[in-house]
C-alpha cells in the first residue's frame, strides 16, 4: 500500500479554500507533487498492477507505464455537477480539474465504477470505451456478517434513518413520511442514527441516537440492534453517488426506501429488495408505499427475503474482491 500523509496533510489544511471556489487537490502543481512522491514508490515496489480507490488527483500524472485498475463512485464531470458543494467551484478549477481527470482516465486500463449511473456517466462524459468500463458495486461495510434476523410481525412500523448530513441525506422528507405514517397509523417510530437534527427532538415517536462508532462494541451492538428492529430503513438522499448504506440494509435482511438518484438504483431494486421513487416525489407517495408493502405480510416477507439474497450474492465484498481480481487479471495479461 502507498500513502502520502504529509502532502495529505497540507491539501486538509488548504481544503477551506473550496468556498472561494477553488479545489487545492485539483491543483497540476499539487498533483504533481503528488505524482513524483508515488512513483519513487512506485519504483521501489515494482508491482504488476495499481489498484487506486479515488484520488485521481495523486495518479493523473504518474509513470504510463504501470498498468492501473482504477475505483470510483463517479468521475469528476458528474460530481461537479451533481453535489451542491461544488456547484460554486470556479471555472478555471473546472476546467484543470476536468482535463486532470481526463489525463487519469486515457492512461487507465480499467476503471471499475460502483454503479450503472457512474459507469454511464463516465462513459459519457469521457468517452471512455466499454471494454475499459465495469460497474461493480461496493459491499456493506460491517465487519462481520450480520445474518439475517425474521422481522418481527405486528407492534409500530419502525423506520430507521442513518446519516450524518442530515439535510442532503433526507433528513426533512424522512420526517415528513414518518408524520404521515404516524397520522395513519397512529404509532410509527422514527429511530435516527448519525445526527441529533434539532428539529426531530422532542417529538412523540422519534427516537435521536447520535453518532454510534462502529468500533465501538457498545456502539456497533446498538447500531445492529436498530437495523434488525427496524421495519424500513428511510434514507432518501437528494444527492447519492452511491451510499453504502444502502447495502448495510441488505445484510439485515430489510427494505431499503429511497429515492432513485445517482448510484442508488444499482443497489435498490424498486419492487424487489426496496421501494425508490423519483425526486420530487410527496411524503404522502411514499407512506402510499411504504404501508402497502406493510399491509401486506407476504409482500413485506418476499422484500426483506430479496434484500438479504441480494447481499449474499451481490453487495458483499468477496463478490467486489472476485470481480477486482478479475479485473487485475485482464489488465496485466494485455
Amino acid at each position: 500500500m502507498i500513502d502520502t500523509p504529509r502532502l495529505d496533510k497540507i491539501v486538509t489544511r488548504l481544503a477551506p479554500l473550496a468556498r472561494a471556489g477553488i479545489l487545492v487537490s485539483r491543483e497540476p502543481l499539487v498533483a504533481r507533487m503528488f505524482s513524483r512522491h508515488i512513483d519513487r514508490q512506485l519504483e521501489a515496489l515494482r508491482p504488476d498492477a495499481i489498484v487506486a480507490v479515488g484520488a485521481a488527483h495523486k495518479l493523473a500524472y504518474i509513470n504510463p507505464k504501470w498498468p492501473v485498475v482504477y475505483i470510483a463512485d463517479a468521475l469528476f464531470d458528474t460530481i461537479i455537477d451533481y453535489y451542491d458543494q461544488y456547484k460554486r467551484l470556479n471555472g478555471r478549477t473546472r476546467r484543470v480539474g476536468n482535463d486532470m481527470q481526463r489525463n487519469m482516465v486515457d492512461r487507465c486500463d480499467m476503471l471499475m465504477m460502483t454503479s450503472e449511473w457512474g459507469r454511464a456517466s463516465a462513459a459519457g462524459a469521457y468517452g471512455i470505451a466499454d471494454d475499459r468500463l465495469m460497474a461493480v458495486p461496493y459491499g456493506a461495510n460491517l465487519e462481520t456478517d450480520p445474518g439475517f434476523q425474521q422481522p418481527v410481525s405486528g407492534g409500530p412500523l419502525k423506520l430507521l434513518f442513518a446519516g450524518y448530513a442530515w439535510d442532503r441525506k433526507g433528513g426533512p422528507l424522512a420526517l415528513d413520511i414518518w408524520r404521515e405514517l404516524r397520522r395513519r397509523t397512529g404509532n410509527a417510530e422514527l429511530h435516527i442514527v448519525g445526527c441529533r437534527p434539532p428539529e426531530a427532538t422532542n417529538l412523540d415517536g422519534v427516537h435521536v441516537h447520535g453518532l454510534l462508532k462502529k468500533s465501538d462494541p457498545a456502539d456497533y451492538r446498538r447500531f445492529v440492534d436498530l437495523f434488525a428492529g427496524s421495519s424500513f430503513f428511510l434514507m432518501p438522499s437528494r444527492q447519492e453517488a452511491f451510499g453504502l448504506v444502502y447495502c448495510e440494509t441488505a445484510a439485515f435482511g430489510r427494505p431499503a426506501v429511497a429515492i432513485s438518484t445517482g448510484g442508488v438504483s444499482t443497489i435498490v431494486r424498486d419492487g424487489e429488495t426496496g421501494i425508490l421513487l423519483p425526486p420530487g416525489s410527496s411524503a404522502s407517495a411514499y407512506a402510499d408505499r411504504i404501508l402497502a408493502a406493510w399491509s401486506d405480510e407476504a409482500a413485506y416477507a418476499a422484500l426483506c427475503h430479496a434484500a438479504r439474497a441480494d447481499y449474499e450474492q451481490r453487495l458483499n465484498w468477496q463478490a467486489w474482491g472476485e470481480a477486482l481480481e478479475s479485473a487485475v487479471k485482464q489488465v496485466v495479461a494485455r
